[in-house]
């Protein structure tokens, strides 16, 4: 019986900001009119926004204004959507050079979740569904550089999640003496790999990418996939390991030129 008016309040504050962004300014009498909400409910959403940080009050007369607090409310989702913008052309560019199908994926809860890959111009296309899959978190390359380069309470919220939704996957990475192996191997080499179920041609090695100004906070990871009856890991990361690097720092500047950084 308590729940229905949090809901309903909740739903008028996002009709009052809704209507707020339609301009610069916005009059009492003008929210009133588009809201059709009562004045005293209104004024009293205002205050509470105010509070909150997210509007101002400009004057009586002119009524009330947005502050920036309220872009806190799409950060992450619009970090996740530049970074795909960002990072498509330079994945591109890379396939289109190296011949080998790259992929971004960025941490989602206590998986990785594909944002972008070159399968549909790649030669050498590994899956016909790719593109929005989760990817595990120790159990893929691109999840193994991202957790091991995370702060380390990062990497510890992310055991917690596994241990309460998948600690199977923990199990098979070797517990947590595994794991924590398995971090210091993959900082060491630069590079995160995994080991590839027997009669699959495929081969895959990742790193993370990362902000200049906290790189223990990853953006996420960039994989490249090739052939093993092509090359072994060692010529692989001798021939790739740069330009994949070079891809990832493009796009972390890329990002902080959008300014999705900050």
């Amino acid at each position: 019986m308590q729940k229905e008016p949090q809901v309903q309040s909740a739903s008028r504050a996002l009709a009052v900001i809704e209507a707020l962004n339609r301009r610069a300014v916005t009059p009492l009498e003008t929210l009133h009119h588009e809201t059709r909400l009562p004045k005293s409910t209104l004024v009293r959403l205002l205050e509470t926004l105010i509070g909150a940080g997210y509007v101002a009050r400009v004057s009586r007369r002119e009524g009330y204004a947005l502050t920036e607090g309220v872009l806190r409310l799409s950060a992450g989702v619009r970090q996740r959507d530049v970074m795909v913008d960002v990072a498509r052309p330079l994945l591109e560019a890379f396939t289109r050079e190296h011949k080998w199908q790259v992929t971004l994926a960025t941490r989602e809860g206590e998986v990785m979740l594909v944002r972008a890959t070159t399968r549909d111009i790649s030669p050498f296309a590994r899956e016909p569904i790719f593109l929005n899959r989760q990817v595990p978190m120790l159990r893929s390359a691109m999840g193994r550089a991202y957790v091991a380069y995370a702060a380390a309470e990062e990497r510890e919220v992310i055991l917690q999640l596994l241990a309460a939704h998948d600690p199977a996957e923990i199990e098979a990475a070797g517990g947590p003496a595994g794991v924590a192996a398995m971090v210091e191997r993959v900082r060491r080499d630069g590079y995160a790999t995994i080991v590839w179920p027997q009669g699959d041609p495929w081969r895959s090695f990742s790193i993370p990418i990362l902000d200049r100004a906290a790189p223990d906070q990853p953006l996420g990871s960039v994989v490249i996939f090739y052939y093993g009856s092509v090359m072994s890991e060692a010529e692989a990361v001798a021939k790739y390991l740069a330009p994949l690097r070079e891809l990832a720092a493009g796009i972390a500047q890329g990002l902080e030129a959008a300014g999705a950084l900050a």
